[in-house]
This record gives structure tokens, C-alpha cells and sequence, in this order.
């Protein structure tokens, strides 16, 4: 029995669309090759300490080529990438850790970060939800009362499709996936603020204790003066010393008296900055007679490989997503010649 020519029709018309839904006009994405090389190069001591001593002084320059490069050390061997490293475990300093805390709850740059990525997210699903389509369903009801007393009911149901678009040529998959990239890419943006902001909490910090040395280093140096000026002047009085001992002397003292004013305006400029950073006031009370002198700040960090540095850098990430949405653009904007 032949088959009727209807069916046939629409099942070569079914064919065509889901073959035509595979296609996508957007350019093939191909990273581009990391320009850096494959190992960091060590120093002059440790290249001439892995090299061989029986080795002789004219090796060939086709030696191996390990020896021109850093060797991790075997304790970080076993040691997690510097980008794995929270930074709740790189820094010690408790004081720094609440700071640093204080700052991501309250830091506004952040905030702005954040709804970044609540904005993007909210806008992929928009464009995940155009991938389907839009029905709508609508029930009504009417109950009348005739004039014997009877009720008559009568209920319509009714079902459309609102809106859809066949994606023949990938335009709304390709504008999805731009969205998607966006979206990526903001959480990277994030991940970068982040990390600014808690580098900038930590330089203030570690600054606001070194004005604190160096303010303490100019209050004795100016104590010091001021006891030379005196023996200088009891000196004078005793004809021992001149009029030019004692200007020297009240010079020196006017000088340390200037550096110390020098170092309380910056120790109130770095005070300030973390105000800002923070967010909110502060109590800035650090331990008296605490020194940087000494001091481990965080743990020792492995070289890893110059490649990671670029593939962990949440910057470049950034960057790479938002080449991946140009590239879907092309695309999207390519289907948009077709019907």
C-alpha cells in the first residue's frame, strides 16, 4: 500500500528542521597559545648548583635543559597552587583577617560586583527562556441564574502559543550562549575585585604598622635631639661651644620635628584608607610594641608553572569570556541574515 503523500511531506519537513536547529553560523573559538614559556628560569647559583661536578667546563649547549630551570623544592612539591589558597590561610595577622572580613561585607565596589552578576544571571535566563516556547493557558466560568430559578454554567478553556521562535540558524542558541559568557564573565569581574580589595586591605595594614615603627623611630630620634640641643646650649653657656653648635642643634631638632609631623600624615592617610576599603569606621588598636621585624605574613608559596599565572588570573578569565561572547555574537548576527 503507498504511503500518503501528506506524511511523507511531514517527515521530510521534520527532517529539515532538526537538522537546520544544528546549525550555528558563529566562528569555531580556538584559545590562543599562551606566549610564555615552560618553566621559570633560575638563578645564576642554583643553575651552576644542579649542574654536574664532573661535568666539563666546555658542555655541549644541547645539555639537558632542566638544569637551566627553576626545580621545585620537595616541600612544595606536595604544596597546593598559589591560586587554591584562601586567604583566610595565607594571612596570620588576626587583626588583618577582621579587616579583611569587615571589607567584603561592606566594601561598595563589591556590592556593585555582586548585583553585576545578579543582573547577568537574570538576563541568561531570560535568554534560556527564549530557547522554549511561551503558551499560555486560559480557564473562565459563568454561572447564571434564569429567571425560574434555574442556573445554567458555562466554563471555556483555551490553550495559544504566545511566542516562538524557530531557531533555525542558531540565533537565539548563539544569543544564549552570549549571555552565558557574560554572565562568566561577571563572576570573573567579581573574582578580580576581590581580590584587589583584600590585597588593598592588607598593604594598608601592613603600612599603617610600618608608620607606626617609623613614627616611633622619629619620636626617639627626636627625644635624642633635643637632649643633644641641651648640651649644646649648656655647652654655649660655658663657652665651650658657638652660636653655629647651637643652630646646628636647633636645626637637627626642627628637622626630626618635621619628619615626625611627615610620618603622622601618612600613618592618618593609611588609617583613612582602610576606612574606605572597609567600608564603615573602624578601630584601628594595634599590639604595643608589635614589629614587622621578623614576621612571617603569609606561608611559602610554589613557583608552579608561568602558564598558571595566566590561566589562574581571574582578569584573563574575564577577558576570555567576553571573547567567547563576541564570538557568539557573530554568530547570532550572521543567522540574523536568514528568515
Amino acid at each position: 500500500m503507498k504511503r500518503p503523500a501528506p506524511f511523507g511531506r511531514l517527515s521530510a519537513l521534520a527532517s529539515v528542521l532538526v537538522l537546520a536547529g544544528c546549525i550555528s553560523l558563529a566562528p569555531d573559538y580556538e584559545r590562543p597559545a599562551l606566549p610564555v614559556a615552560d618553566h621559570y628560569p633560575a638563578p645564576p647559583a642554583a643553575a651552576a648548583a644542579s649542574a654536574p661536578a664532573s661535568a666539563p667546563a666546555s658542555a655541549p649547549a644541547s645539555a639537558p635543559a632542566s638544569a637551566a630551570h627553576a626545580t621545585p623544592d620537595a616541600s612544595n612539591a606536595s604544596a597546593p597552587p598559589a591560586a587554591d589558597i584562601a586567604w583566610q590561610s595565607f594571612f596570620t595577622d588576626a587583626k588583618l583577617k577582621e579587616l579583611i572580613g569587615l571589607a567584603l561585607q561592606n566594601n561598595r565596589d563589591l556590592r556593585v560586583a555582586v548585583l553585576n552578576i545578579e543582573q547577568a544571571r537574570a538576563f541568561y535566563q531570560i535568554r534560556r527562556a527564549d530557547q522554549v516556547p511561551n503558551v499560555n493557558l486560559g480557564v473562565t466560568g459563568n454561572r447564571l441564574t434564569n429567571a425560574d430559578g434555574g442556573v445554567t454554567g458555562s466554563y471555556v478553556a483555551g490553550l495559544s502559543l504566545a511566542s516562538f521562535e524557530l531557531d533555525f540558524f542558531g540565533r537565539v542558541k548563539n544569543l544564549s550562549d552570549v549571555a552565558l559568557s557574560q554572565y562568566l564573565a561577571t563572576e570573573e569581574a567579581r573574582k578580580t575585585v576581590q581580590i584587589a580589595l583584600i590585597a588593598s586591605v592588607a598593604n594598608a595594614y601592613y603600612s599603617l604598622r610600618a608608620d607606626d615603627e617609623q613614627l616611633e623611630l622619629a619620636q626617639r630620634t627626636l627625644e635624642t635631639r633635643e637632649t643633644s640641643r641641651k648640651l649644646t646650649r649648656l655647652k654655649f653657656d660655658n663657652g665651650v661651644a658657638s652660636e653655629l653648635d647651637v643652630a646646628q642643634a636647633e636645626s637637627l631638632v626642627e628637622g626630626a620635628r618635621v619628619v615626625q609631623a611627615a610620618v603622622r600624615r601618612f600613618r592618618a592617610q593609611d588609617e583613612n584608607a582602610i576606612v574606605l576599603l572597609v567600608g564603615r569606621p573602624v578601630a584601628i588598636e594595634l599590639a604595643p610594641g608589635a614589629t614587622l621585624i621578623g614576621e612571617k605574613i603569609g606561608p611559602d608559596l610554589p613557583a608552579g608553572l608561568p602558564s598558571d599565572l595566566l590561566t589562574h588570573r581571574p582578569d584573563i578569565r574575564q577577558s576570555e569570556q567576553q571573547l567567547r561572547a563576541a564570538n557568539y555574537n557573530i554568530g547570532a548576527a550572521r543567522a540574523a541574515f536568514f528568515p
